[in-house]
């Protein structure tokens, strides 16, 4: 099975492509959808198409019950140069998903994957 994934504007084109090429299956927003979208709108997208959310926002731990209990979100707590933070990504990726397996929302830090 393929996972799904669609990127935040917010998330580097760089991780995008890395992910692609380690045969994940992520679009991004201006793909699929417009440019300056909500974040409401973005997890109604996500549902919608069955895709994981990549993103760098906060907001998106803690939207609405009626979304949070439906979405899945990978939520990436990363500094650095975009280099650095596919790396950690690629590295942790597998770790994060079987977090999503029981959860809505992982989180990926300095400190390595998590829930909240």
């Amino acid at each position: 099975m393929v996972l799904k994934f669609i990127a935040d504007e917010n998330v580097p084109f760089q991780v995008v492509e890395a992910l692609r090429e380690a045969n994940y299956e992520v679009a991004t927003i201006s793909e699929v959808a417009h440019p300056g979208m909500r974040n409401d709108e973005l997890a109604k997208l996500s549902i919608q198409l069955g895709k994981i959310i990549i993103t760098r926002d906060a907001d998106f731990t803690r939207l609405r019950r009626s979304l949070m209990t439906k979405i899945k979100v990978l939520y990436i707590r990363l500094s650095g140069d975009p280099k650095s933070i596919t790396r950690h990504i690629l590295d942790d990726i597998e770790g994060c998903i079987n977090i999503l397996q029981d959860h809505n929302v992982a989180m990926l830090d300095e400190e390595g994957y998590h829930t909240l």
